[in-house]
């Protein structure tokens, strides 16, 4: 059994590949399981629940998306402060210049949970969550929920992780995509905490395939369709 909730993107796409260097911003074309999980911990709070209390169970969900039918990242060069060289004489930042993509969606993002080994009170407790999220990858990306509904299996249209399928179309899309690991702990996914994520460990990369094909491209955009 899955849970799917559609989102609608009011506002451009942005979640930078976390194999990507602050400088050169590749995007991914979804959120990753990694800032999904996240962003439920994130509606948690907001509504007054414990998230270290449902983390165990949050950061060992399966999740799945289908993208929206269409996608076009627009290239661009943007300014940022960036910290400089010399951090005792200098300033605190400096103006620097970096590499930013920006989605464009046309359709709706389809977020799939599996719910195998959830009791009906967390299942309960996941709806609501899944409904107060606002914004999914960079802040400022913002989504509005706009249906909620439970599914026997998912269709073909979504992703899957490398070695979920035995077959693969040819129409597809990789992106490596972070996720929480299965040891990690909540304060090393917590912001406020000194110990910090261990790269392959509290979080791992995952070859995560998507049902899209790319119909064209040029200096400033790339258009991709399901």
């Amino acid at each position: 059994m899955w849970l799917l909730t559609t989102y609608r993107h009011t506002a451009l796409f942005s979640l930078r590949s976390s194999l990507a260097t602050s400088s050169g911003g590749k995007t991914n074309l979804v959120p990753s399981m990694y800032s999904m999980k996240m962003a439920l911990l994130d509606a948690a709070f907001r509504m007054g629940v414990d998230g270290k209390g449902i983390f165990p169970w949050v950061r060992d969900l399966h999740i799945s998306f289908e993208p929206p039918e269409h996608a076009v990242v627009n290239n661009s060069f943007i300014k940022i402060l960036s910290e400089p060289k010399d951090k005792k004489n200098g300033p605190a930042f400096i103006s620097s210049v970096a590499y930013r993509e920006y989605v464009s969606f046309e359709g709706d993002l389809r977020v799939g949970v599996c719910l195998e080994g959830l009791e009906e009170e967390q299942v309960e407790l996941l709806q609501a969550l899944l409904l107060h999220i606002n914004y999914l990858g960079k802040r400022g990306s913002f989504v509005q929920p706009v249906a909620q509904e439970r599914v026997e299996s998912l269709g073909v249209s979504f992703s899957y992780v490398l070695g979920e399928r035995a077959a693969m179309s040819a129409h597809v899309l990789m992106q490596y995509l972070d996720d929480m690991g299965e040891k990690a702990t909540f304060e090393s996914i917590s912001s406020f905490d000194s110990t910090g994520a261990r790269l392959g460990k509290d979080r791992v990369m995952k070859s995560v395939f998507l049902p899209y094909r790319m119909r064209t491209s040029s200096r400033g955009y790339t258009w991709y369709s399901r």
